[in-house]
């Protein structure tokens, strides 16, 4: 078809688009391949043209995962374990090396920007020849797509560690497994999914051998009831993503052309073609852009009216007439703009300090707001996180002793620590408990202590009344001192007391 018409005897040719579909996915959706809820390219960019969402993201991606990990016992077991430090070494010189480019930081921080933007986030998981996981890698979400599940149940088995006795017990079970395909750059790739025990087709999805081995992925996102893919949980607010965008847009344009000038002038006569002609370029070149707002236009007028006998005809009139009050003194749409950036934020469960709306905040409403974001969203998240490490990544590794433990922000505020530290030393807690305590409250573990006596195992009270009294870090009392002794006796049966009263 001719891109070419004749109108009033001249052929306009029309150019004709060939811009590719912005989804690389289109043309394979009818070949077992999902079509996501939502376009997830357009998805990807919206943060670029907001002035809340990207804001309130980085909210999440930092105060979710920017204050790193510790390992815990997963069971009690003796300290000098010598399989147990072994294995804490292997860990964290996996999680220290798992990207040759990227560390692990920036690997999860990288999911969750992903996975608050499009609700769907993805990290490759690599193996070496002997099966071990070697590698990390993070696959930009937007161009990850689903298969369908397989029609036919595979033969798995579950890892789940055993605390009785420590070891990994294998169950076996069935499951329907579905693949993940990337395209980028024109090249289309095929994944697994983690756990499927078959050799895939990296080049074709199927389970066959045809020299290219798919690559395990894990998948993280955000519950979707109906759909596979997960969406993201402001997504019921694009509405005012965009609309937040076309008033800053129109604000900008009327900024941009300054519609209306600052004076009008009044003429009261005749202008000649000239005249009218040098009015309208004026207004169509002259009147654009921020150095226009102060630029007059002076024209020229003739008398009008014709002379009765005895008189001249009517001299021309120029007046001025401001047209300030008409001129927008503010931008348009602001109650508008922050209403929507309102429902975004809320859509996070964000406070506002969080995205920088400082100025109504005290000392006190902001350690509140800390304390809630902390105990009703990040938190959370970061339990969820934890979940799939140590229930996907840790067994398949073969580790039987540690458990992986995202950690919070660091207590800065010393008031509220030393409250929590004399309230747990009052409860009873020892020197040891307390370390612990104090490590977790300062995201900073405390230097170990190699010590054989069993001071680190008393009450911190008694403990201190105990050097108070002359004593040392030994259990036994100082005997070279008889009286030293019977106070150091003395008080700690006092104290001993009180602990058990409160």
């Amino acid at each position: 078809m001719s891109n070419v018409q004749v109108i009033k005897g001249k052929e306009i040719n029309y150019p004709v688009s060939r811009k590719m579909s912005s989804d690389p996915f289109a043309s394979y959706y009818a070949d077992g391949i999902l079509e996501p809820p939502y376009d997830l390219d357009w998805l990807s960019q919206l943060p670029e043209h907001s002035n809340i969402l990207s804001q309130c993201v980085e909210a999440m991606e930092v105060n979710i995962d920017g204050f790193g990990f510790t390992l815990e016992p997963a069971f009690d077991f003796e300290a000098e374990n010598e399989d147990a430090r072994n294995e804490r070494k292997t860990i964290e010189h996996f999680f220290e090396f798992c990207n040759p480019e990227l560390p692990y930081s920036q690997l999860r921080r990288r999911v969750r920007r992903d996975l608050e933007v499009l609700g769907n986030a993805y990290w490759e998981v690599i193996r070496d020849g002997k099966g071990d996981i070697v590698w990390l890698e993070h696959i930009e979400g937007h161009t990850m797509r689903l298969t369908a599940l397989d029609k036919d149940y595979t033969d798995v088995e579950y890892i789940i560690r055993d605390d009785a006795s420590s070891e990994l017990q294998r169950y076996p079970s069935k499951k329907r497994f579905r693949r993940f395909v990337q395209i980028r750059d024109g090249q289309k790739v095929y994944f697994k999914e983690f756990g499927d025990p078959r050799l895939i087709s990296a080049r074709t999805g199927r389970a066959e051998d045809d020299g290219t081995c798919a690559t395990e992925i894990i998948h993280f996102k955000l519950y979707c009831p109906y759909s596979p893919y997960g969406v993201p949980r402001w997504i019921g607010n694009w509405l005012a993503v965009t609309g937040s965008r076309q008033a800053e847009e129109v604000n900008h344009e009327y900024f941009e052309n300054n519609t209306v000038p600052p004076l009008a002038l009044l003429v009261s006569g005749t202008l000649d073609d000239k005249a009218v002609e040098k009015i309208e370029d004026f207004i169509n070149d002259e009147m654009r852009g921020r150095k226009s707002f102060n630029k007059i236009l002076i024209i020229e007028a003739a008398p009008y009216g014709e002379a009765l006998p005895g008189t001249t005809r009517s001299p021309a009139h120029v007046r001025f007439q401001p047209l300030s009050d008409a001129q927008q003194k503010d931008s348009l749409f602001d109650n508008y703009d922050k209403t929507n950036r309102e429902k975004i934020r809320s859509s996070f469960r964000l406070p506002p300090i969080f995205v920088g709306l400082t100025s109504e905040y005290t000392r006190a409403t902001a350690r509140e707001s800390r304390e809630v974001a902390e105990e009703q969203v990040f938190g959370p998240e970061r339990a969820d996180h934890d979940f799939v490490i140590n229930r996907l990544l840790f067994p398949a590794m073969g580790v039987k002793f540690w458990k992986y433990k995202s950690l919070p922000p660091k207590v800065n505020d010393f008031e509220i620590m030393s409250n929590v530290l004399d309230t747990f030393s009052k409860c009873g807690l020892t020197v040891r408990e307390l370390r612990a305590e104090i490590s977790r409250l300062l995201n900073h573990p405390l230097e170990a202590i190699d010590e054989d006596s069993g001071w680190l195992d008393l009450p911190l009270q008694i403990y201190l009344s105990k050097l108070q009294y002359g004593g040392s870090n030994n259990l036994v009392p100082d005997k070279e001192n008889a009286d030293k002794e019977t106070l150091f006796l003395q008080a700690l049966t006092n104290i001993e007391k009180n602990i058990s009263s409160e």
